[in-house]
């Protein structure tokens, strides 16, 4: 312990040592009071951001037992939204910057003057959560390592970490280091680098290198490991069967590789692990792994995280603050609590009560709070600015030519031919095509320069391709249908371009309706994997992302401008 953390330590209530085992949710794009308030009253450690999104609550499926555990009445100052769409106001950097330093400036003028620290998603593809004109857009992981490249992930790792810290945003919850054995795992799908264990350190290696050297706290996840199920932990409770020793040579490898690298952050699992603990506890809430596998077998010094707290699993089985006093007792340091309602208060009173009872040691808090205290000191957020940002610099680095090089070098690289005909691709000069693209939630969701509707169709028509463009959303597949039938005779070959969200494929819809128009098909999606690309897909092209500049990668390829360099170094339909 450093004389800077042990002096903050020892000047600090108990009070606010508990509030620093704590990472609350901060949706939107304004300060709201009951956020200022998280600071003020309850010294949080730091915000989980969402920018786009205007409040988060858990929304688990009908029936669910968890429902009356994550539900609560508005309270005090807490927003109330009766709206249709969750998208909160757009900001630019420079304007969120601001609000990210005021937040930080509260936390530095109240209680301890413990700077908060700021988190947020980005891995690629479909994952980053401030989205504003001018930021990259990158494929997901598995795009990235199939450029057979590990630089790659380092400049990409750079570049988002530069991307963020300009706006105040100290850690990137990646990489992701499950190692996806099992080809049906659709809620990791693309996020994982490859199902071989040995690509999976490599390449996260040089993530967590770049994220690093842009300024960034890089958090790996999701441990012991997700790789091998086909449940989704934001609804359900997965038990991975998978034996001791696959567990200890595939899964946890990754990790092992990274702490001894110095890996700052690691996020848990909210699944079962029976061979690791034979009780099938929550690993969230389990001391076998928790303290014995992380923190003794394997030797992890650095910080325990838990994965959103409300999640399906977790919450089917426990009320929200006897899971938080479990997840401390098995030895985690800071509790991830997105919502944004009573629950905050009712997790950190539990906390505090449970120390003063004795149910909890506070040399217990103590040693999490030491981790939590030497990270932010480790990634300067104890010392100068204590984490406040320019936001004056924040037009240089958006505008630097290098950035937009990186991220078309990256998409090149990443989009890979899964399946083609010669007849049918590159498409033949002389060839008029069908373009047919599904608006994405990503596109809806931000229909600017790093995403939007149209983007494929665009790229092929400056290439040189005559094509005609039908767009549709799921609302209006049928009239989406009923165009393409009466166009079809026009055309020598139909592009659709369709996607997959974390268990979402396009709705109403299929590649039997494209295919039923009798022309030959090329079939443009985000994820390549047995649940996404039927075998009756002739031509397949794998984007791992729905951004602009994959879009265009992919046109290229399509259209004969550039020759696919990026492949997969597995058999995407087998399992590892």
């Amino acid at each position: 312990m450093s004389k800077k953390v042990e002096k903050l330590l020892a000047k600090m209530t108990l009070e606010q040592k508990v509030g620093q085992m704590f990472v609350f949710g901060f949706s939107g794009t304004y300060p709201h009071p009951d956020i200022i308030e998280m600071i003020e009253k309850y010294n949080v450690a730091g915000f989980r951001v969402v920018p786009w999104s205007n409040i988060f609550l858990r929304r688990l499926k009908p029936g669910h037992p968890g429902i009356p555990r994550v539900t609560r009445d508005p309270q005090g100052k807490e927003r109330v939204y009766c709206l249709a769409s969750e998208l909160a106001p757009f900001v630019s950097p420079e304007q969120y910057a601001k609000v990210i330093n005021k937040l930080r400036k509260r936390s530095i003028e109240t209680g301890a003057g413990i700077p908060v620290y700021i988190c947020s998603d980005n891995e690629g593809g479909l994952s980053f959560d401030f989205t504003s004109f001018d930021f990259s857009g990158f494929p997901a992981p598995m795009g990235l390592a199939a450029s057979g490249d590990p630089s790659i992930c380092y400049k990409v790792g750079r570049q988002i970490g530069i991307e963020n810290k300009m706006l105040g945003i100290d850690c990137i919850q990646s990489p992701t280091v499950d190692v996806k054995t099992n080809p049906n795992n659709f809620e990791i799908g693309a996020r994982s680098y490859s199902p071989k264990a040995d690509d999976v350190a490599k390449y996260a290696y040089q993530s967590m290198r770049g994220l690093i050297a842009g300024g960034s706290i890089p958090v790996a996840k999701h441990f012991p490991g997700r790789g091998n199920s086909t449940q989704d932990t934001h609804f359900d409770c997965p038990t991975v069967t998978e034996p001791l020793d696959r567990m200890n040579d595939i899964h946890l490898a990754p990790y092992r590789y990274l702490i001894d690298k110095g890996l700052p952050m690691i996020m848990l699992a909210h699944s079962i692990y029976p061979a690791l603990d034979p009780s099938n506890e929550i690993s969230t809430v389990s001391k076998p792994i928790v303290t014995g596998v992380l923190r003794e077998q394997l030797g992890f010094k650095g910080v325990i995280i838990t994965d959103s707290f409300t999640m399906g699993g977790l919450v089917k089985k426990y009320d929200v603050p006897e899971g938080v006093l479990r997840c401390i007792e098995a030895g985690v340091d800071l509790v991830l609590l997105k919502d944004e309602n009573a629950l905050r208060g009712e997790a950190y009173n539990a906390v505090l009560s449970a120390v003063k009872a004795g149910r909890i040691k506070e040399e217990r808090v103590n040693e999490s709070v030491t981790r939590t205290l030497e990270m932010k000191e480790r990634f300067g957020l104890l010392d100068g600015k204590k984490g406040m940002v320019d936001p004056a610099k924040i037009h240089a680095i958006l505008k630097s030519p290098q950035r937009a090089k990186l991220e078309k070098e990256a998409s090149a690289k990443g989009v890979v031919v899964l399946r083609s005909e010669k007849e049918v691709m590159p498409i033949k000069k002389g060839k008029k095509v069908l373009v047919v693209e599904e608006v994405s939630w990503l596109q809806r969701r931000l229909n600017n320069s790093i995403a939007h509707s149209g983007a494929l169709y665009e790229r092929l028509v400056d290439n040189g391709v005559e094509a005609i463009f039908i767009k549709f959303d799921p609302e209006n597949v049928e009239k989406a249908l009923e165009v393409m039938k009466a166009r079809a005779s026009e055309v020598d070959i139909i592009i659709y371009s369709c996607t997959y969200t974390r268990g979402h494929v396009t709705k109403g819809l299929g590649f039997s309706d494209v295919a039923a128009l009798g022309k030959p098909v090329v079939v443009v999606t985000d994820s390549p994997f047995p649940y996404a690309v039927s075998p009756e897909m002739k031509n397949v092209v794998g984007t791992f992302a729905q951004c602009n500049a994959t879009m265009y990668a992919a046109a290229d390829i399509i259209s004969g401008k550039a020759k696919p360099v990026a492949k997969l170094a597995f058999d995407i339909n087998r399992e590892y």
